[in-house]
């Protein structure tokens, strides 16, 4: 996991998958980040299959740090 504290920066990560409102991962992450004291946002994206590759390679290419897949 990249953790970038001296320049405050986030490394971002996320669940994906259709349908994802339900997903109890972005407060779970976000206890576990709080309490490690790591600099992270981590967000329930709702990507359907037929979006799956193109969103998958945005995401890294934007500096994304990891995705879950349900």
């Amino acid at each position: 996991m990249v953790n970038d504290q001296k320049s405050g920066a986030s490394t971002r990560y996320a669940v994906i998958g259709s349908p994802i409102a339900h997903s109890k991962s972005p407060r779970i992450h976000s206890l576990f980040a709080e309490q490690t004291k790591q600099n992270l946002t981590y967000d329930a994206i709702e990507v359907l299959e037929a979006d799956f590759e193109s969103f998958v390679n945005a995401f890294f290419e934007s500096g994304g740090g990891g995705l879950n897949v349900t």
